[in-house]
This record gives C-alpha cells, structure tokens and sequence, in this order.
C-alpha cells in the first residue's frame, strides 16, 4: 500500500509539472516571457479547480497502474504482442527470442565478399569523379543511376 501511494504521488507531481511546463511553453512560444508567466499562473489555477484536479487523479490511476499492475513473469508465460512487462521481480529471469532469425548472430563476411566491396567502392569513386563537376554537382543530362551503371561496369573490368 505504502508503494503504491508513493507512486501515486509521483504521477501527480508529474502530470501537474507536465501540465504547467506545457502551458509555460505555449505562453512563451504566444506571448513571451509574460505569457509564459501568465500561462503558467493560469495553468496552476486550472489545476486547483475540481476538473483540474480529477485530470491529475486519472493521470496519476493510469501511471501507477501500469507501473505496478505490469505482467510478472517470474512463473514464466508466453508472449506473443508487445507487453510491458516486469521482469527480475523474483531474482534473476532469462529472456529469450522464439524466432529464430533474431537470435542469429550476424555472419562475418568472406574475404571476396569484402574484396568485391573494396572493388565497387573504388569503381564508385571513380564514376564520381568522371560524372560530377568539381563542386560536387552531377554534369548536365547525369543521374544518379548513370554513376551506378559507370561504376558496376568498371568493377566488372578490374
């Protein structure tokens, strides 16, 4: 009980600080340093008013809702959707991918996979130089895609 009352204390502080915050922003953004004052002097008396008040309180019910109420995984379970989740609660947990080609680790590359991109690379370098102007623009009637053929077609030559 003492947790969730803390907790619940922390949404209040938060979605009035929010609320407030947001207001002073509008109201510089509007109206300056005055509006952000007036602004922020509006939005505090807005939240002293009964509506204010009640927005605060559902703010605060959902946030420790989800903090405190989250699905334990201690007992173990499948998930299937995005959740959120509590984990750890019961001491150490172990979280583990069901589809397969997330658990892979990345391949290394071969040593002529890696050649090969050292050759395109260098064959694109090329194809720029050839196709751009000095200042780096593309020549009058080029492409990007004309770069792209030039260098496939010198990588196939080198």
């Amino acid at each position: 009980m003492v947790q969730r009352k803390t907790v619940k204390n922390f949404y209040r502080a938060l979605a009035a600080s929010a609320y407030v915050a947001g207001a002073s922003a509008a109201g510089l953004a509007l109206g300056g340093p005055p509006g952000a004052a007036a602004a922020a002097a509006a939005a505090t008396a807005n939240l002293a008013s009964p509506l204010g008040v009640a927005a605060v309180e559902i703010a605060a019910e959902v946030g420790t809702d989800a903090a405190l109420d989250s699905t334990k995984m201690a007992t173990g379970g499948l998930v299937t959707e995005p959740t959120f989740a509590m984990l750890g609660e019961a001491g150490p947990e172990m979280v583990i991918p069901l589809m397969p080609s997330m658990a892979k680790p990345k391949k290394k590359r071969s040593r002529s996979a890696r050649a090969a991109d050292k050759k395109l690379s260098k064959a694109f370098k090329i194809a720029n130089e050839k196709l751009r102007k000095k200042n780096g623009q593309l020549k009058k009637g080029k492409s990007q895609a004309d770069i792209a053929r030039m260098a496939h077609r010198l990588r196939k030559k080198m």
